[in-house]
Order: structure tokens, then sequence, then C-alpha cells
């Protein structure tokens, strides 16, 4: 099995998502958006070589054989496993205002988080109910292409937004941790000890909840607590909530190995 690894010379950097459907090997077609996207945007033709990535987290090297008005026939190449996880990282965001949820979607599909939970919290000024259907749409619209953007394998699965004592009582991630504008363990405290527990064999994973733009209720952290989650800090600073999340999601990527 392949590790995935840099393009080489002579290789261009397009990404495109190629639907499983639409995977016939030696052959695969790109439709729809992407299809568009090679063909008008970037105006590639037949002999040029990209990269494809399925829904199951595979890449291949493919070339170009045949441009048509509503699909592109490609030869595949290559197929290129991806490589093992060293951790599973999930984000759990309260509900914030629509462009910094988007901001912040698009910037945990880049550090690499592997599942996205939108949550209700007490103080988020967006609620469920809110064009629900809708915002989901968007928001994996915004994992697909960051995930084409960053050269990543994996899209993220962004679930339903769900209320803060429903995402509670559904957690058994090994590591648990709720960030607080007040109190708790400095991260850096909890980094330098790992992801790993005791007697667990698996892949470590990691949950990480982060507030609304009015933080946490009192109740909140300690329905968190009493459900296995540590109250960590970033220190002095009180940051937005996006901010927060993604400087967490970048210290733990970093220091964990994502």
């Amino acid at each position: 099995m392949k590790e995935y690894r840099p393009l080489e010379s002579g290789l261009t950097s397009n990404h495109f998502l190629v639907k499983q459907k639409n995977l016939h090997p030696p052959y695969a077609l790109l439709d729809e958006e992407e299809h568009h996207h090679l063909c008008r945007v970037l105006r590639m033709g037949p002999g040029e070589k990209v990269w494809l990535v399925d829904e199951q987290g595979s890449s291949y090297r493919a070339e170009v054989e045949e441009v048509g008005r509503r699909q592109t026939r490609l030869l595949l190449r290559e197929r290129m496993e991806a490589s093992d996880r060293r951790l599973r990282l999930v984000l759990a965001q309260a509900l914030i205002k629509s462009k910094t949820m988007d901001l912040v979607i698009q910037k945990a599909t880049e550090l690499g988080v592997e599942v996205i939970i939108p949550v209700e919290a007490a103080r988020s000024v967006v609620r469920l109910e809110e064009k629900q259907a809708g915002k989901l749409v968007r928001w994996r619209n915004i994992a697909r292409e960051a995930a084409k953007q960053s050269r990543r394998l994996e899209i993220p699965v962004i679930q339903t937004p769900q209320p803060y004592s429903s995402f509670l009582e559904a957690r058994d991630e090994p590591k648990r941790l709720i960030l607080c504008e007040d109190g708790g363990v400095i991260l850096r405290g909890i980094l330098a000890v790992g992801p790993a527990q005791p007697g667990y064999t698996g892949v470590p994973a990691v949950v990480v909840l982060v507030g609304p733009e009015g933080g946490w209720t009192n109740r909140e952290k300690e329905q968190a607590v009493e459900k296995g989650f540590e109250a960590v800090s970033l220190g002095n600073r009180i940051l937005r909530s996006e901010t927060a999340a993604l400087a967490i999601l970048a210290a733990i990527s970093i220091l964990w190995g994502n």
C-alpha cells in the first residue's frame, strides 16, 4: 500500500473530487462542478495530469483523456491510499454567526479535523431551527472546497446540528476537552501528556468542545465535566470563539501529530 506523497515534477497541483459512482477503473469521470472547473476555469485538456480524490479518502494520479460538453473522462494511472492517521480529531463547535461559522468549518478542515459537530448552546445567537438544511449543505460545500485546496485526502464529516445535552450523551472519545475562558488547566499541560489513555489501543481520539460568542454557562461547564470532559484554557486572553477554536486545533494537530 502506498502512502500519499507530494506531487512529483511534471504533475500539476490541481485536485478534483471524484464521486464513487464515477470510478470505473481504469477510467474515471468528472461531471457537474468538477468538470466545469477543469475545462472552463482551468481550461485543461487531454494529456494534462491531475490528482483525483474519492469519497473514501484515496487519491489517484490521473491523466485527462477526453473533455466533453458535460463531463471529463480521465485515465487512472496510480492509486494512492491514505496513510494511517495518528489522531482522530473531532471539533464540537457551538453555533455562532454565519460568517464566522463558515470560517471555522473551512480552517478546521485545513487543520485535519475528521468530524465537525455544530452544537446549540444556551448562549448561541443562532438557533437550530433557522434554515438548518440549507446551512448544512453550505458547510459541507465549504469543507469540500477546503479539502481540495489543502490537498487533503479525506473530507470531514459535518453532522447535523444537535442540542448540547444530546451531544454530551453521545460522546465516547477517550480524550474530551471543553475550552473555557476562565478556569481549567492551561492547554500546554494537557498537550504535554499526549492523547492516549491507559488501556486504550485504538487510534487516539480527542473531541474539543468550543463555546459560542457569549461563552458557556456555569451549568454547561458542570454538565461537560460530569460527562468526562476536562476544562482547559488558552491563557489569560479572552479570544473570539472562532479564534479559540482554530488556536486549540492547530496546537493539537502540531503537538499530537495529525
